[in-house]
């Protein structure tokens, strides 16, 4: 039996998707952490820091992540299609709300006696499990619902524009962030092809400091050496 969101919004593969990459980057973030607070000894002071800061780091990229899209994304289509956004927009306050209650419970994690630490700890590992559930759907909406509407409102040279300057807008610290998480979260193929779309888009020095300070880190050597095999083939 098919799913009927899935059945009325039949996407034409060919048409670009800004949507695709950034969310598999965001899922493998979210998975990840969740995984990490689960698991982790709250009892041990420096690691717990350590932790923290990796994710308030992944909040402030998907906090960053959903100013882009109301930024870009959203006022394009809202100027074509009024009122078409506002079902996406509710759910991206909701995800701000959800947002300041995590930084909440880190700080509280923080602040709390040693004895109390890994109740503090389980209570965070719980709300970000329902944040991250709930990032998950709204991503999915927007991977269907909302790329059907960009779709029949832009074309694809409009659409790229759009996450050109969406993309601009991204601090380099940001982007790096962002790469290193996009890259493992990719098949083989994707990850040749942004490859490809990175060495053509930046300046050599500029290329190759991702690639080692960034991507090389994000990979298993294997996949690390794989992907490097396959760009030294194209190139060819």
């Amino acid at each position: 039996m098919s799913h009927p969101r899935l059945a009325a919004y039949l996407l034409d593969a060919g048409r670009h998707n800004f949507y695709h990459g950034i969310h598999k980057a965001l899922r493998l973030g979210h998975c990840r952490m969740l995984a990490e607070l689960g698991a982790h000894d709250y009892s041990n002071a420096g690691e717990t820091a350590a932790l923290l800061q990796k994710l308030r780091g992944l909040i402030g990229l998907g906090r960053g992540h959903l100013e882009g899209e109301n930024r870009e994304i959203h006022a394009a289509l809202e100027a074509r299609q009024p009122g078409i956004t506002a079902y996406a927009a509710a759910e991206h306050a909701a995800h701000e709300q959800a947002f300041a209650e995590l930084e909440s419970l880190i700080r509280a994690v923080e602040v709390a006696i040693p004895e109390r630490r890994p109740l503090a700890g389980q209570a965070l590992y719980q709300r970000y499990g329902l944040c991250a559930a709930a990032d998950m759907e709204q991503m999915y909406l927007e991977e269907t619902e909302v790329l059907s509407a960009l779709h029949s409102a832009f074309s694809d040279a409009e659409l790229m524009a759009i996450e050109a300057r969406m993309l601009a807008g991204i601090a380099p610290d940001k982007m790096a962030a962002y790469t290193a998480l996009l890259m493992p979260a990719l098949s083989p193929a994707e990850r040749l092809e942004q490859l490809q779309k990175l060495r053509r888009d930046l300046p050599d020095q500029a290329f190759d400091g991702l690639l080692t300070g960034t991507i090389q880190l994000s990979l298993t050597p294997q996949d690390y050496a794989a992907a490097m095999g396959a760009l030294m083939r194209g190139a060819a």
